[in-house]
């Protein structure tokens, strides 16, 4: 989701963006518009941007009411789900009193990203308001997530050649890589239970949502700083609840701190990072380098998987894992996503992407082909440099010199009439 060029891989290693991901990092673009959905074109899934926005369109309206009932039960929730793991005297109870808390972060992390695009609610104030705070609460900065989700890359670029979550290297950069580098990057493709909690924290938390960017305007980095101290204060806040519960009823500290702090961080990080992984890695999905032709090809519900589960996970976690319609249009509150995407997949049949929360097999098997990606070929490789899948761009390759056109009326279809939607 991410554009501050953190060390990964052989793509950006640097604070520089390559030259066809510069923009004006002040002014964000429409929720709908990006470098890789730029002009008429035939995409790969059949459908032109302006057809799959118009269909969508209805999704998109924020309700003040909804919003905040929404952020005052996760608050009950938390308050209960954190007052049960204090006071709970069963340590079962208590541990999973703490997944629960670790489960309902990652839910307030959906309200404040719904608010940073400014859809929770009406209100821009009130939702700046919010993401401030629901950020902060999830130990997260807004204006470093405002500046670098919105302004710079994920949504802009998708799948484009800045620094993103789990970008993969190339075979090249791989080969080229210090062995400690290649180490982490085994480790962390890896289904070993524990690569994404150290990927979360490590790759995404700590490098790139942590310190403010160096190229970030003073005025913006004069507030994250700001709220980068808040996050530390909220940090040691709960580390001083751990430590005044060990004390009042006489239970190891590191036992506290373990079931107040460490648990849950575990689950958010973790589920988080499976999440980015999941919804951006699959076989079919192609990866750009810069001045690749082909990402004019791709709209976002041909670079974003579908990922479906049990109605109340998906609820209680403000269906977040609804995750291609709301790159269609980030402007769709997380409340009406369900049904947007249930449409969107309409539309797209067979064309859509998706896997199922509980595909465990199928989820070894993508994290054991999806290694290094070969940008030139467009295929996904393992370490050793052979060929695991290729994708969607590979075959389009050889007709990359008639690409960037629709046909004739590709515009004039309305995709909300039911006759013009595939079974």
């Amino acid at each position: 989701m991410y554009t501050r060029a953190c060390k990964r891989g052989g793509s950006t290693t640097s604070r520089e963006r390559p030259a066809d991901v510069q923009h004006d990092a002040i002014t964000p673009a429409e929720p709908w518009q990006g470098a890789q959905v730029a002009g008429r074109r035939q995409s790969v899934s059949g459908f032109s941007r302006g057809e799959l926005v118009r269909a969508l369109a209805p999704f998109a309206k924020p309700d003040t009411a909804v919003g905040l009932r929404l952020l005052a039960v996760d608050l009950v929730m938390l308050g209960a789900a954190w007052g049960l793991v204090l006071w709970a005297d069963n340590l079962v109870v208590r541990l999973l009193c703490a997944v629960v808390v670790g489960f309902k972060i990652g839910a307030m992390y959906t309200l404040a990203h719904d608010a940073v695009h400014s859809t929770l609610v009406v209100s821009p104030r009130l939702n700046r308001a919010i993401s401030v705070f629901c950020y902060a609460f999830t130990m997260h900065n807004y204006r470093i997530r405002q500046y670098d989700h919105l302004l710079l890359g994920h949504h802009p670029h998708l799948c484009g050649p800045q620094h993103d979550a789990y970008r993969p290297m190339s075979p090249q950069d791989y080969a080229a890589a210090s062995p400690v580098r290649q180490w982490w990057e085994r480790f962390q493709r890896s289904p070993n239970g524990l690569s994404f909690f150290f990927y979360g924290v490590a790759e995404r938390w700590w490098r790139c949502e942590f310190f403010p960017p160096k190229d970030m305007p003073a005025e913006h980095k004069a507030e994250a700083r700001v709220l980068q101290a808040v996050v530390v204060g909220w940090l040691l806040a709960l580390t001083a609840v751990a430590g005044w519960s060990a004390s009042a009823q006489g239970r190891p500290f590191w036992l506290e701190w373990t079931l107040v702090v460490g648990v849950p961080i575990f689950v958010f990080q973790s589920l988080q990072a499976m999440v980015l992984y999941v919804q951006h890695t699959h076989p079919d999905v192609p990866w750009f380098g810069p001045g690749d032709p082909l990402r004019q090809r791709f709209g976002p519900e041909s670079l974003t998987v579908h990922i479906q589960a049990p109605r109340v996970l998906g609820a209680g976690s403000h269906d977040i894992l609804e995750h291609p319609a709301h790159h269609v249009i980030p402007a769709i509150p997380c409340y009406r996503l369900f049904e947007a995407q249930s449409k969107l997949n309409q539309i797209l049949g067979d064309k859509a992407l998706r896997t199922h929360l509980f595909a465990l097999r199928r989820l070894v098997q993508v994290m054991r082909g999806c290694k290094l990606y070969d940008y030139e070929r467009h295929c996904w490789t393992d370490f050793s440099g052979r060929v695991t899948s290729f994708t969607a761009a590979a075959r389009l390759r050889p007709e990359q010199g008639a690409q960037g056109t629709a046909p004739a009326g590709e515009g004039d279809r309305d995709l909300t009439r039911p006759e013009a939607t595939p079974a």
